[in-house]
């Protein structure tokens, strides 16, 4: 029994939207870019540098402007957060420097 059990679910993430965001006010779909062999969970930090028509993972030292609302295997079209409240424990890749820049963009960490 034990080998049939899992072999037909696939993505499988342990975060859901509703775990991270509290309270959406303002999210888009647009194109999020994901590196070969990495999955991004909801709750991931996003950064654009081209006005929201293409967002990638928030490095440290960069200035986070939205959070992913969906998990992400491959590039491609995906919610994302950019404006509302968020649990902070669950958002991945979250640094405190990100903090003012999330409330910049109107982004309320709880």
């Amino acid at each position: 029994m034990e080998q049939f059990i899992g072999k037909n679910v696939q993505n499988i993430t342990l975060k859901k939207q509703s775990d991270v965001v509290i309270r959406k006010v303002l999210s888009t779909s647009a194109t999020v870019t994901v590196e070969e062999n990495t999955t991004l969970e909801p709750g991931q930090v996003l950064i654009t540098a081209d006005g929201g028509k293409t967002f990638s993972i928030a490095l440290e030292d960069s200035e986070a402007n939205a959070i992913l609302c969906e998990a992400c295997d491959q590039t491609g079209e995906a919610e994302v957060l950019l404006s509302g409240v968020v649990r902070q424990k669950y958002l991945a890749g979250f640094v405190d420097a990100h903090g003012e820049h999330l409330f910049k963009n109107k982004i309320i960490l709880r």
